[in-house]
């Protein structure tokens, strides 16, 4: 190693333990991204991606069958990975939450079993938080993953864990979440930062972290489910409303190759507006694809 990579590696956290994990079988490039871009910024114990794919990343692959559902993907995460992780924490990233500075990384964060970004309509003591960007701790796996804690619905894992079933973690498990403070120094989603963050989930945010060239090629990988999903959509708005308009049509030309006008109208109602702003949304859209 060279004098000044071996400097720049002393530099960056040393995360020894902590492993870092993705599980995506619909954008498993998108989460190799991901991984990529943490592991350029932190050391870790390992780090691995669980896919059905093989794609290039610097962590290893861990090989299972495609996730068919979001519901299969919180099972996933509830009842087996457990069984992958060996330290005694993991950081959990998706194709959209990633580390995005490292200087923010805490010793403290691992004096909690979970912590992710703060849910800012929740009710306190249901409100840590994000499953997307999160640090788990083993003993939080182990302890998901008995019988005492059965999935009777199609809720998010992170629901689960944060708000179903925090009291009972608390209170018979030991479970340690982090408080609102220090979930607001790991990451941010729904609530704009205040200050640098660790970390961030949302694509919705991804206009922060990504660089427009790099935007479009996102764009054009991301499953069409993934994209026009509400999530999606609300980049969409985010981009119109920063007039970004060769961002608006590198996605609204993708929309566009699988719904019609009216569907895209009705994606932005759904999202909360109304129906005047959907439309006056779409013939934005409209026009940038003339331009």
């Amino acid at each position: 190693m060279r004098d000044e990579d071996s400097k720049f590696a002393n530099q960056i956290p040393n995360l020894s333990d902590v492993t870092l994990c993705a599980v995506d079988t619909v954008n498993p490039d998108l989460a190799a991204r991901a991984l990529d871009i943490t592991l350029s910024q932190c050391q870790f114990a390992d780090a691995m991606l669980i896919t059905h794919a093989t794609v290039p990343t610097r962590a290893r692959i861990v090989p299972i069958e495609p996730i068919a559902s979001l519901a299969a993907y919180s099972h996933f995460m509830l009842k087996r990975l457990a069984d992958h992780i060996a330290t005694p924490w993991v950081l959990v990233v998706q194709w959209d939450g990633f580390v995005t500075d490292a200087s923010q990384w805490r010793r403290d964060f691992l004096q909690y079993d979970y912590i992710g970004a703060r849910w800012p309509n929740a009710d306190t003591g249901k409100d840590i938080g994000n499953g997307g960007f999160s640090l788990r701790s083993a003993k939080l796996l182990k302890t998901l993953a008995s019988d005492r804690f059965v999935i009777e619905s199609d809720v998010g894992e992170d629901v689960l864990i944060g708000s179903t079933w925090r009291s009972a973690l608390e209170t018979d498990f030991g479970i340690r979440f982090a408080p609102a403070g220090i979930a607001d120094q790991f990451a941010y989603e729904y609530a704009l930062p205040r200050q640098p963050t660790f970390g961030f989930h949302g694509v919705f945010n991804m206009w922060r972290h990504v660089e427009d060239r790099a935007m479009f090629e996102i764009i054009d990988a991301l499953d069409i489910q993934t994209l026009a999903s509400p999530r999606g959509v609300a980049l969409l708005k985010n981009y119109c409303d920063l007039r970004k308009f060769n961002c608006v049509r590198a996605m609204y030309r993708r929309y566009r190759e699988y719904l019609s006008v009216a569907d895209v109208a009705h994606a932005f109602v759904h999202n909360g507006l109304s129906d005047e702003a959907a439309r006056n949304y779409v013939t934005l859209c409209e026009a940038s694809l003339a331009n």
